[in-house]
């Protein structure tokens, strides 16, 4: 369910009646579009405002400013000047009250406008109780080959999304290739730093398909203890045996610092939820999960250690602080999976990160995108209403302000996604 940013242009553009579509039907210079369906306007159809945007071509989506001493009636368009010449049977659009750049941020902004409405829904079950990592599910990844919060020594991690291939969260890390280790300590993770002569168990699922290739360590600055090798094969680790080592980190240690270790060029290792548990632990950070203003509506933790059953028990008395950190109430154990349901703000994406191209998409569709279009057009107006217009024209704009407002009203209330549960509590006095 995606809509591209271009697309909810085209349907801004033909609410706000400015949407006209055309063909190039000869090849001219850089600065005059031909098109025989243009006979059937006048010359005074263009306006003091009007624009191109090239959707085709060699120098798709380029916009300029159409002349208004354009041959409309013969057929031709003399705009600024393209990037070259323009072929024939180049489509094109143009935009007589509002140049093509103006609705794009018009529309951007509108998607935190409409909030409450219409978001993208958070479901996340990354998290679990009482883990000292960061990331211990392999989630986060600033490339499909760069781990956001771990760091890697000669080995390149995969991101894997693969069935199968993942157990917790939606992907797993996959190392092959070479020998190396993939590591979390001080730097990734300040929080560490509370370690300092605490005991602690690190467990990691994975399989690898050879024998003394995959297991985990801890690492003090002084003392190195390693866990046993998997003992190769393309199954997963026992849900309740994983990888486990336990170590004593020393008082006063140079770092601490967790490892995934990989030490067989020829093996492939995947592996998935790692976990540091050392005494109770009631902090969690939840900062990364993209949830607005980092406040949850509901967290739930599972009834059993990898429970595949339903319902999952509902926590109440939860908090979260200006850091993003989750603080779970002391009846809550530890070394379980949380489900942390919330929103998100919408975003045009594209590859994953926030873009302004107009291939980027958001997660919206009919009848949704119509509530977004309309708080777009409030945009629009807005901004031409403002003192720097005419004055005649400014009360215009005004009355179409008016007018919009009111659509976004009832579009919300018409079309806007249904709430979601709240259970206490967030934030701190």
């Amino acid at each position: 369910m995606t809509t591209t940013l271009l697309n909810c242009e085209v349907l801004l553009s033909q609410e706000i009646g400015d949407y006209w579509e055309g063909t190039s039907t000869s090849a001219t210079s850089s600065v005059t579009i031909v098109d025989t369906s243009l006979l059937a306007k006048t010359d005074n159809w263009i306006t003091d405002f009007s624009y191109d945007m090239l959707t085709s071509g060699s120098y798709n989506e380029e916009e300029r400013k159409i002349s208004t001493s354009s041959s409309v009636s013969t057929g031709s368009l003399t705009v600024l000047a393209h990037g070259g010449s323009i072929a024939s049977g180049v489509t094109y659009r143009v935009h007589r009250l509002f140049e093509p750049s103006e609705k794009r941020r018009a529309l951007i902004s509108a998607t935190k406008e409409i909030f409450g409405e219409c978001y993208d829904m958070v479901w996340n079950e990354s998290l679990v109780s009482g883990n000292w990592l960061r990331d211990g599910s392999f989630e986060r990844w600033t490339t499909g080959t760069d781990l956001t919060d771990w760091s890697e020594s000669v080995i390149v991690p995969a991101q894997t999304a693969t069935n199968g291939l993942f157990k917790h969260g939606g992907y797993s890390a996959c190392l092959a290739g070479t020998a190396g280790t993939l590591t979390q300590g001080y730097t990734e993770n300040s929080d560490l730093r509370q370690l300092a002569g605490k005991t602690v168990s690190f467990t990691l699922q994975g399989h690898c398909n050879v024998g003394s290739c995959l297991r985990i360590a801890v690492y003090d600055g002084s003392t190195q203890t390693f866990s046993d090798y998997h003992e190769g094969g393309t199954d997963w680790t026992p849900d309740t045996d994983p990888l486990k080592v336990q170590a004593t980190i020393n008082s006063t240690p140079t770092e601490v610092t967790f490892k995934v270790c990989h030490d067989d060029a020829n093996g492939t290792s995947y592996v998935d939820d790692g976990r540091v548990i050392s005494g109770y632990r009631n902090r969690t950070y939840s900062g990364h999960l993209g949830l607005a203003q980092n406040e949850p509506n509901e967290i739930f933790i599972e009834p059993a250690q990898y429970s595949r059953e339903e319902p999952w028990i509902s926590i109440h008395d939860w908090e979260v602080d200006e850091d993003g950190y989750l603080y779970l109430p002391t009846s809550v154990s530890n070394d379980y999976r949380l489900r942390v349901v919330g929103k998100q703000y919408l975003d045009f994406i594209s590859s994953g990160t926030v873009s302004t191209s107009w291939s980027a998409t958001i997660n919206l569709n009919e009848p949704q995108t119509r509530i977004l279009t309309a708080q777009a057009a409030v945009y629009l107006y807005t901004w031409m209403s403002m003192p720097n217009y005419e004055s005649g024209t400014r009360e215009d704009y005004q009355e179409m302000v008016g007018f919009w407002k009111q659509e976004v009203k009832e579009r919300k209330a018409k079309f806007g996604m249904p709430s979601l549960p709240v259970t206490t509590s967030w934030g701190f006095e």
